[in-house]
């Protein structure tokens, strides 16, 4: 019994830890985007787009799990901003695809330097080796905790 006590301490402590960890860096992302003027959802879409070739709402609503009311509303305040245009899909004229403006493309590498850039000053603190080491560790948990939804027993 004192081993199960032992390990769940272990594994709350972890999952604690991984909490702690994803609520820092959204906060330092969050300043990123702040600095654009762009929400993280904003810079998720922008992010899936690309000035030529654009993309389906549809497909943008499954991929970055947002409801089709959620994808609308964002691509609405993008279009706004100028940074995004819709245009008729030409494989299915009932569907319309969205891409980037000029402006939106820039902002976009803007955005994504300056995140690059603070992410390699946040994991600065671990030498070389240790973020290989995480990243193999963190992937190995992904993959398990993906596989465990996929094959999730009934509770």
């Amino acid at each position: 019994m004192s081993k199960k006590l032992s390990q769940s301490s272990i594994v709350e402590s972890q999952y604690t830890t991984l909490h702690d960890v994803y609520v820092l860096l959204d906060a330092g992302d969050k300043s990123i985007y702040q600095a654009f003027d762009l929400t993280r959802q904003q810079y998720d879409v922008l992010n899936q787009l690309h000035p030529t070739n654009g993309q389906r709402l549809t497909t943008l609503s499954r991929y970055l799990l947002f409801s089709k009311s959620q994808i609308t509303r964002l691509v609405d305040q993008l279009e706004q901003l100028g940074f995004v245009e819709r245009a008729t899909d030409p494989q299915d004229g009932r569907a319309q695809r969205v891409k980037l403006t000029t402006s939106g493309y820039q902002r976009q590498q803007q955005v994504r330097y300056a995140h690059l850039n603070s992410l390699y000053e946040r994991f600065n603190i671990l030498n070389f080796a240790e973020q290989q080491q995480l990243t193999l560790l963190l992937k190995k948990l992904r993959d398990g905790l993906d596989h465990h939804l996929t094959h999730q027993p009934e509770w």
